[in-house]
């Protein structure tokens, strides 16, 4: 598993139209790209700023998703003035339980 991280800061009163635009812009571009997996949005305040870390998750390849990536920082400058950062990572353990409590196979350790 692949991942891109976008990291960037915010105003308090942004998060709300962040996240509409998240739902409803980035998340539909990126489901259809092949290899998407999901996303997390996270914020850790900093001040009177919010830092927002946003990390996709790609089935072994970030393969197609540049452009969006790239679209959506354009978002977030346009919104923020800020220069976000980037970052791609392999995924070297992932635990994540589902709703039924079960932990899902197939997420354990990877080689490097």
């Amino acid at each position: 598993m692949k991942s891109r991280q976008i990291c960037f800061y915010i105003e308090d009163g942004d998060l709300p139209l962040l996240m509409q635009g998240v739902r409803d812009r980035v998340i539909p571009r990126y489901e259809g790209i092949p290899h998407f997996l999901g996303l997390t949005v996270v914020k850790a305040e900093v001040g009177r700023q919010l830092e927002i870390i946003v990390t996709s998750f790609w089935d072994n390849s970030l393969e197609g998703s540049e452009l969006e990536a790239a679209r959506f920082i354009e978002e977030i400058v346009e919104a923020t003035g800020g220069i976000p950062s980037q970052r791609g990572f392999d995924t070297l353990y992932a635990q994540v339980r589902n709703s039924d409590g079960a932990f899902e196979p197939g997420h354990g350790a990877q080689s490097p």
